[in-house]
């Protein structure tokens, strides 16, 4: 019995781990043009990150990040301050940013390589969307193994441009794409580990013995009562 639930849970896991390849291999986040055009507030911000990023959370986690955690980042000045209580693209894209990159790196590093972002006055929506697009392959080639995943050809490079349009010679796009690597393997270590929680398997019951005194019915309580009552 216990090598067959041993097997069991090996073929559960490994359905479980197909299913997460399958996943991870074809995880799409939303480039700028496909976020949300109006201004939202703080809690559809909120939800629509978590959503965005769903796919690195791992089974006993709870929201990816909170109206404190943004109160917390405006305040230092990691992320713009809202206009009226209104976040705009540029702002999701800041949160989602510090999100994904506190998984690997201290906020301060976080807010650090913002810095260096700005400084090099990079075209916001070029590089999140380049940003977003190397994560996806360095997730793909994470998690492309085995016979029936095939490991995506293009590379998580990096392309930098600025305001112009212009690409900029800068060792801030190698330090980006190895910040991209990091993050992936990180997730691939948390979700593979996490597959023995999820692949669970149930006891099987134990079928009742002929021993087993059987359950009275209704019906033959009440003939029981009624030949002992005088």
């Amino acid at each position: 019995m216990a090598d067959e639930q041993d097997r069991a849970h090996v073929s559960g896991v490994c359905d479980a781990y197909r299913s997460l390849a399958e996943r991870m291999t074809s995880i799409h986040i939303s480039r700028f043009s496909e976020l949300p055009r109006i201004e939202l507030y703080l809690d559809q911000l909120l939800s629509l990150v978590d959503d965005e990023l769903s796919f690195m959370r791992l089974p006993d986690e709870g929201p990816l990040v909170t109206g404190s955690m943004v109160n917390n980042y405006v305040k230092r000045h990691v992320v713009p301050a809202p206009v009226k209580h209104r976040y705009t693209r540029r702002h999701i894209c800041y949160v989602t940013c510090v999100c994904l990159f506190k998984r690997v790196l201290s906020i301060e590093q976080v807010t650090r390589l913002i810095r260096h972002v700005e400084e090099e006055n990079l075209n916001l929506a070029h590089t999140y969307d380049e940003l977003c697009s190397a994560l996806e392959c360095a997730l793909a080639e994470q998690f492309a193994v085995g016979p029936d995943f095939v490991a995506p050809a293009v590379e998580p490079v990096i392309d930098l441009r600025d305001a112009n349009g212009t690409r900029i010679d800068s060792p801030l796009d190698r330090t980006i794409e190895a910040a991209v690597v990091s993050l992936a393997a990180k997730i691939y270590v948390e979700q593979v580990l996490a597959l023995g929680d999820v692949a669970v398997t149930q006891e099987p019951v134990a079928p009742a013995t002929s021993d087993a005194p059987a359950l009275a019915t209704p019906d033959a309580t009440r003939s029981s009562s009624a030949t002992t009552v005088k």
